[in-house]
């Protein structure tokens, strides 16, 4: 009995501890509020960190775990939803593909062979045809990447693979001997047609009646849903609780656009911005560069590395409404980030009196397998509204969804991500830079605020504007580094490096090595930029100052920031210069152009040399500058993109996050390999080495200039 007793009171404690542990464990139901602005958050950031968790806790008045549970449980939750769409859609897809392979399989049972008329290849015969052909192709590309291979080491192409005339110019042995310079010799005079797109092999293709139909509906559609994205701000945008700038809420937009996703796969994203600024230019000015592709490619150089107007469908005078299909291809930053391929529907249309809507849309029409498919477009653009004294607002909007296939360096992930990758401020701020540079070049005599030895005319001062514009552009188009002959050995060791035959008019025509390094460093990008720019430390790690001082005797201001500016530089003469590679000027015959520019999200500086006699005719503005050829190399700097949540105060410019400080270095220089005085030597690996030898000697001298950390 003692000891039944014993026992029915354990299990009364027992009981007693389960009903605690149950009121214990009763579940808290988070407010209608707190929902709608945890889903907000969710949207802008499904992984947020200590700090916006801890700042979300403030908020909502939640406890830590509670948001933490929150986000871990709307994650499982979101890609259970995706998982069971992307499910849906392939089992249609599924399902179909079985209908056509059962209806084709059908038609070819009663198919007839074209040439005899007689019954068709059995199955047996079909299977072997299409292994010869296999192996065929198989055998042909294993040819042209051998033949390519042995063109870009300098060995002499095998009698099999080409004609005799073609085998004999392979039989040219180039030297190893690096240059800066700028060397006319053209080694090679045949190119590939294979590779990325570019310009030449996007062609135009006809179009039927169908398809201009099409086109100019999707064209009109893009441009009523820019126009409640630009006039109902309230409706549609939501202010990002990361940095403060506006985003579509995706939820209101798909309900009036009933837009659809084209990519269902984890790694896809959309990327929603807006910004607006006045820029001292024309409205009709601005619309006309934005319907003319070259005008497009010079009006964002940092942004457009390729664009081709491949159809125009509708134009008038007063480009009133406009519908153009074209092709453009946008890169920033790093050959660390991959470039973006678009295939746009660009539209034009006069809203009001001295309104504009250009309206850009991706669609697939006009289907060309060179172009990315890891991007679509969806309705982007700017509107265009006249202001007095020859000023107009732009504001801009930039909708994009992204697969990232060939994901960008883990470097530059926050970047992309956030407000300062492809977004609407970067074509804002850009725009406004751009502006204010050929607003200052119309400009016909020498400002107050330039100074100068050598530029005596105005003509003088807009050839170098010009040169320094040129230099830019190229670098610029240079950081992507496709389409050459890479060696990923060195990718390894942080140096990527790529091999180029250089054709592009205005440039050294030879075999140029491009090689380019990523840096971050723990410092803020202006104080990067200032410590780079300074022509005093420059000798601490330019190789082409010999380890001289180098001397400012020029700088054309391109801007309203005393960062934006061309400048030209000549290190001192001196007779016992340390000669770190052989120039083809003399070493105290060396200047060196550079143009630099500093706005909200980062910078670049561009540099190339030349010799002084070059540097004369550029400065007299009596040669097109466009003629000079010059080999650009040089630095980008950006933030490293990673923000803080803070509230938004006067110190930081009104705006919610702030940079932690951080800055990553782009580092690309371009190298001439060719020559006709040399010819005893191959070009090989141990030319490629000394280049990679170069670069990273420089970049270890600037880690210890600017202070910087090793390399990420």
């Amino acid at each position: 009995m003692g000891s039944d007793g014993g026992g029915s009171s354990g299990n009364e404690q027992h009981t007693s501890v389960d009903a605690t542990r149950r009121e214990k464990k009763t579940c808290h139901r988070h407010t209608p509020e707190q929902i709608e602005r945890l889903e907000a958050c969710f949207i802008d950031c499904p992984h947020p960190d200590e700090i916006q968790r801890q700042e979300l806790c403030r908020e909502l008045n939640l406890e830590a775990d509670q948001v933490k549970f929150w986000f871990q449980n709307k994650r499982t939750q979101s890609k259970a939803q995706e998982e069971r769409s992307a499910n849906l859609i392939l089992r249609g897809e599924n399902e179909r593909i079985r209908c056509e392979n059962e209806a084709m399989l059908e038609a070819l049972k009663s198919v007839i062979c074209p040439g005899c008329g007689g019954p068709p290849f059995g199955m047996h015969e079909r299977n072997h045809n299409v292994q010869k052909l296999r192996l065929e192709n198989a055998f042909l590309q294993e040819q042209r990447e051998c033949m390519v291979s042995d063109i870009c080491m300098g060995k002499p192409i095998q009698p099999t693979m080409v004609d005799s005339k073609a085998s004999g110019q392979g039989q040219q042995i180039f030297d190893t001997r690096i240059s800066y310079g700028t060397n006319s010799t053209n080694i090679f005079q045949q190119s590939s047609s294979s590779g990325p797109p570019t310009c030449e092999n996007i062609q135009p293709q006809p179009l039927s009646e169908r398809d201009i139909a099409q086109l100019s509906e999707t064209a009109a559609v893009a441009v009523e849903e820019l126009k409640r994205l630009f006039f109902t701000e309230e409706a549609f945008w939501v202010q990002s609780s990361i940095d403060g700038t506006y985003v579509i809420d995706q939820q209101s937009y798909e309900k009036f656009s009933h837009a659809t996703r084209h990519f269902r796969s984890l790694s896809a994203r959309i990327e929603s911005s807006k910004d607006v600024a006045v820029v001292p230019i024309e409205a009709t000015k601005l619309v006309e560069m934005c319907l003319d592709s070259e005008k497009w490619k010079e009006l964002f150089p940092t942004i457009v590395s390729k664009a081709k107007t491949i159809h125009v469908l509708g134009s008038d005078k007063e480009n009133s409404n406009v519908l153009q299909v074209i092709w453009e291809q946008l890169h920033i930053l790093s050959p660390l980030v991959p470039a973006r391929d678009f295939m746009i529907v660009r539209c034009c249309q006069k809203i009001d009196e001295g309104t504009w809507i250009v309206a850009d849309v991706s669609h697939s029409i006009v289907n060309f397998d060179q172009v990315n498919a890891s991007c679509f477009k969806r309705p982007s653009g700017c509107l265009i509204q006249t202001l007095p004294n020859a000023h107009s607002k732009v504001t801009w909007i930039e909708h994009v969804e992204v697969d990232e296939k060939s994901e960008a360096h883990k470097m530059y992930k926050e970047l992309l991500r956030g407000g300062s990758g492809y977004s609407a401020k970067r074509w804002i701020v850009t725009l406004e830079r751009m502006c204010e540079r050929m607003t200052l070049s119309s400009i016909l005599t020498i400002p107050p605020n330039d100074w100068s030895e050598v530029i005596k005319t105005g003509e003088g001062r807009r050839s170098v504007m010009k040169l320094g514009a040129r230099m830019t552009k190229s670098f610029n188009e240079m950081l992507s580094m496709s389409g050459k002959v890479d060696f990923p050995q060195h990718s390894k060791c942080g140096v990527r490096i790529s091999v180029r035959l250089n054709t592009e008019p205005g440039q050294p025509s030879g075999l140029v090595v491009c090689a380019a390094s990523c840096l971050s460093v723990p410092i803020t990008p202006l104080q990067v930029f200032n410590r780079l720019r300074n022509f005093v430390n420059r000798q601490e790690w330019d190789v082409l100052s010999y380890g001289r001082l180098v001397a400012e005797i020029a700088r054309v201001y391109t801007g309203t920031s005393e960062t934006n500016c061309v400048t030209l530089l000549q290190p001192e003469k001196t007779e016992n210069a340390g000669i770190f590679m052989a120039l083809d000027s003399d070493k105290n015959d060396l200047a060196i152009v550079q143009d630099c520019y500093m706005d909200d999200l980062g910078g670049m500086i561009v540099y190339a040399p030349i010799d002084t006699t070059t540097m004369k005719i550029a400065v007299s503005g009596e040669v097109d500058p466009f003629n000079i050829p010059i080999l650009p190399s040089g630095f980008t700097i950006a933030s490293n993109g990673r923000r803080s949540m803070s509230a938004p105060d006067a110190e930081n410019g009104g705006h919610y996050g702030r940079d932690d400080g951080g800055t990553l270095l782009t580092v690309a220089f371009q190298i001439l390999l060719s020559g006709l005085e040399a010819k005893g030597r191959e070009l090989n690996e141990k030319s490629v080495d000394a280049v990679n030898g170069l670069i990273s000697s420089t970049v270890q001298r600037i880690k210890v200039m600017l202070n910087g950390s090793s390399c990420e």
